[in-house]
């Protein structure tokens, strides 16, 4: 499999791929590959950069590159804020840092990930948790960004890192929502209750009680 889309604007043009080793079948394939490129036309600060705890205090990036949601028959590949379930208190939150691309510019980015595709985020990191197994025909690429004129001042790094090592702090993305038809892809729902990015649209799912 080799599918791929373009989504344009007057900020950025996208374009993005799934594929798997050789472009063989899914069925023959242990992983997916995701590639996305991003050329700014003005100066954009992009939603790239999630990240974990590795020693205390430590920030690395997150071991599963993209945050992963099944819902209605679609997967959802997202680089933005991880939902939150209602009524819970989060004391880390896992905002995602930015990385700036000046006009002219190209962010390129490119995630493996294994098949079956397990639900995950850093809000739902129990991949280990019961599944079911089930197939999707659509993929949606979620990508959160600022364009800079719309920012009083520069951002910056958290407090003692580096933009180049971390990131920029940027609040309130806009979202860029591009989704494409592919062949099944099989995917690991979650049984249980996890907070997932929900579409324009789509009302939020909540559990049945909430989260203890």
């Amino acid at each position: 499999m080799n599918r791929s889309t373009t989504e344009r604007s007057a900020a950025y043009t996208l374009t993005w791929s799934l594929r798997t080793p050789d472009d063989r079948p899914v069925a023959e394939a242990g992983a997916l590959t995701l590639a996305w490129a991003l050329e700014a036309h003005e100066e954009l600060y992009v939603t790239d950069r999630l990240w974990d705890y590795g020693a205390p205090g430590q920030r690395v990036p997150d071991p599963y590159g993209v945050y992963r949601f099944v819902r209605d028959g679609s997967l959802r590949l997202v680089f933005s804020n991880p939902p939150k379930p209602p009524h819970v208190m989060i004391r880390v939150v896992y905002q995602p840092f930015s990385s700036r691309v000046r006009a002219g510019e190209t962010l390129r980015r490119e995630v493996e990930i294994a098949l079956p595709v397990a639900e995950y985020s850093a809000l739902a990191r129990n991949v280990e948790a019961p599944t079911a197994l089930e197939a999707v025909r659509r993929v949606f690429l979620v990508l959160g960004y600022r364009r800079r004129a719309t920012l009083d001042a520069d951002p910056i790094p958290p407090p003692h890192e580096s933009a180049e090592g971390t990131g920029y702090i940027v609040h309130a993305p806009e979202h860029i929502l591009s989704g494409m038809d592919v062949d099944p892809i099989p995917v690991r729902r979650r049984e249980g209750y996890i907070a997932r990015f929900t579409l324009p649209g789509e009302a939020p799912l909540v559990p049945a009680r909430p989260p203890r």
